[in-house]
């Protein structure tokens, strides 16, 4: 139900995005998993699982097979939103933005460094390309985020705190916007 609703809200907010100059750009990689290419040329993957991902298309199973990006959201810290954004970050060397706890969380671990696991919280609204570029906005969202990781001293998975999930709200160069809602149950 809740891919339904993404796939429907990303319909309603994406209606006429095509492949085209001066256009967003809306990929579906499986589940989640969305590459948008913003009308000023900025790449952005959110949620991203395709390594493993049974969904995601045979031509994008690998992590250079997405191409340059230059930004990655994630909605929370279960496996099939978050699963290959740390390695995509650390490839392409941008940050991974998810809400302060993860962040937090993924920097403590040692998963990736402070810098490419900024804070961003609920509510807040960054401009990460500068104040004429993209405006991304962290919503409410009902569900769960606990990061499961294998450390790699014991070998064993050990449950972190993930933060709180979040939907994103981003507003491209030219006003178009998209609202990628994540796993969010419905609410109010």
């Amino acid at each position: 139900m809740r891919k339904i609703l993404l796939a429907l809200a990303l319909a309603v907010f994406a209606g006429g995005a095509l492949a085209q100059s001066g256009k967003t750009e809306v990929l579906w990689l499986g589940q989640a998993a969305f590459r948008i290419t913003t009308p000023g040329g900025k790449v952005i993957m959110i949620d991203p699982w395709l390594r493993t991902n049974p969904k995601t298309p045979a031509g994008f199973k690998t992590l250079e097979s997405v191409g340059k990006l230059d930004l990655i959201l994630v909605t929370h810290a279960h496996f099939d939103h978050f699963a290959d954004a740390p390695d995509l970050a650390k490839l392409n060397n941008v940050p991974m933005y998810g809400t302060a706890g993860m962040g937090t969380t993924i920097a403590n671990l040692g998963i990736l460094p402070a810098n490419l696991a900024p804070r961003f919280g609920k509510g807040g609204t960054i401009e990460p390309f500068g104040p004429n570029g993209v405006k991304i906005t962290a919503t409410h969202a009902e569900h769960s985020s606990e990061l499961v990781w294998k450390n790699p001293a014991t070998g064993k998975n050990e449950t972190h705190p993930g933060g709180e999930p979040v939907g994103y709200i981003l507003k491209m160069e030219n006003g178009f916007k998209i609202y990628h809602m994540g796993d969010t149950a419905l609410f109010g």
